[in-house]
């Protein structure tokens, strides 16, 4: 793959030279022999060339992405600020293009040839799983559904026994450790998962010690089910590998293009609302005293507290932080053109500014008035996870009929549930889904008063 990958970035600069009709000095082809050090450089630092069997061809073609737009950002700026003049515009941006194409066409013409010949059941590995853990079903299932990684499961191993009440009962027990052994020793096995909790130190040494007198590949992935996990990922600090436990989807790109998306909706509404916006508020002002836009302390990203806005569809407000008492069905509090504002929502309209401010996001979970929160974080169980993302005018929980009241546990703990559902498969097709079902909820939903 090296060689093939030095053969495309040579081909992307010849052939567009020969499309554009431009004579090729000998100058220019030492271009190419720095863009392949640089690339092979940069390859040393994100290992494009290693196995890829158990990966997706998304990780595999986003790395080598990566790698290839690198090397020529960092060509493109030698060429500028050195003022060379070998290599015309047009043909260096083709030239940047084809090879990218080139590398990723090879990358996907290969995988898809393996697929088919894995699918027809060559170039596949036997692997085991050694501890019937949750974490080891996953990976079973993860063996089972993704027949193109080219993997054949052996079974699990395990010492304890399903009777135990320490493994899990649909577990496809193959026999013990020493079974493992036995089956390596003839050949049997040639990947071994590790799926054994943190806390089976003494157990894990002992395995390993055994595993290391065997020609078996082993990987461990540690059965980390007991902990609640929020988004886990494997990170390096300083080349020492440390596992995230709980974190946000919103980081790197994909923070920006949730913030992108935001701010985009948000002033397209603003701009198109403004005008009903401002009558709402004036039939709010005419209706009874007090402000058209009440504010009201509640919680947001990360905990910290910020002042959320709404239409007032109250006949008083409460800041939210000391006392707070939930809206509940024929409220005397709620005004009679307050009763249509929260019946069609409109009076959440006011936290597009929120979203703008960056206080809030369009989707995510709704934010609690910060009495609410403090009383329900000592009931729930990772209740705060709900907060490692921004606050959303709608959420995920809203679309599956957890709106309004939750005056009761069960029903918090429903809201909370689909708040981390949404937090752990985020993805902004996600959030245009939640959007486009919020708007038939609103038209007929139930629990809107």
């Amino acid at each position: 793959m090296r060689l093939f990958d030095a053969i495309c970035i040579l081909f992307g600069l010849w052939l567009p030279r020969r499309l554009l009709e431009q004579e090729l000095q000998g100058s220019r082809w030492p271009y190419a022999l720095v863009a392949i050090g640089l690339y092979m450089l940069l390859a040393m630092h994100w290992h494009p060339y290693r196995s890829w069997r158990s990966a997706s061809m998304r990780s595999e073609l986003a790395l080598i992405s990566r790698c290839w737009i690198t090397t020529a950002a960092l060509l493109s700026a030698g060429l500028y600020f050195g003022d060379h003049q070998d290599i015309p515009r047009d043909l260096g941006f083709a030239w940047m293009a084809l090879t990218l194409v080139l590398l990723l066409g090879s990358r996907i013409i290969l995988r898809l040839s393996l697929r088919v010949w894995r699918l027809a059941g060559h170039n596949y590995r036997t692997a085991a799983i050694l501890g019937a853990t949750p974490t080891g079903k996953a990976i079973a299932r993860q063996i089972e559904y993704n027949a193109w990684m080219g993997l054949k499961l052996v079974g699990f191993f395990d010492d304890r026994q399903p009777g135990e009440g320490r493994t899990e009962p649909q577990a496809m027990l193959r026999g013990t450790t020493d079974d493992l052994m036995s089956a390596i020793d003839r050949s049997e096995v040639d990947v071994v998962y590790l799926a054994l909790p943190l806390r089976a130190e003494l157990r894990l040494c002992d395995l390993m010690t055994r595993l290391r007198d065997s020609a078996a590949t082993v990987l461990y992935a540690p059965d980390l089910s007991a902990f609640g996990l929020l988004r886990a990922r494997w990170d390096d600090l300083g080349g020492i590998p440390v596992l995230s436990l709980v974190d946000t989807p919103h980081v790197g790109l994909d923070g920006v293009a949730k913030r992108v998306f935001d701010i985009l909706a948000s002033c397209l509404l603003l701009l198109l609302l403004a005008l009903p916006m401002l009558a709402v508020a004036a039939v709010i002002r005419l209706e009874s005293p007090g402000p058209a836009v009440f504010r009201q302390r509640r919680y947001g990203l990360d905990g910290r507290e910020f002042v959320i806005y709404k239409f007032r569809s109250m006949s008083v407000t409460e800041d939210g932080r000391e006392t707070f008492r939930q809206a509940g069905r024929a409220d005397p509090r709620v005004t009679r053109f307050g009763a249509f504002l929260r019946r069609s929502s409109i009076d959440e309209l006011p936290q597009l500014v929120n979203v703008l401010q960056g206080r809030m996001s369009m989707v995510g979970p709704r934010p609690h008035p910060v009495a609410l929160n403090e009383n329900h974080r000592r009931l729930i169980d990772g209740y705060m996870l709900r907060h490692k993302v921004k606050p959303g005018i709608t959420g995920w929980a809203q679309v599956h009929g957890y709106r309004g009241e939750t005056d009761t546990p069960e029903k918090m703990s429903g809201r909370i549930h689909y708040d981390l559902e949404y937090i752990e498969n985020w993805s902004l097709g996600l959030d245009v889904r939640i959007l486009i079902k919020t708007f038939f909820r609103v038209l007929d939903d139930p629990n809107a008063f």
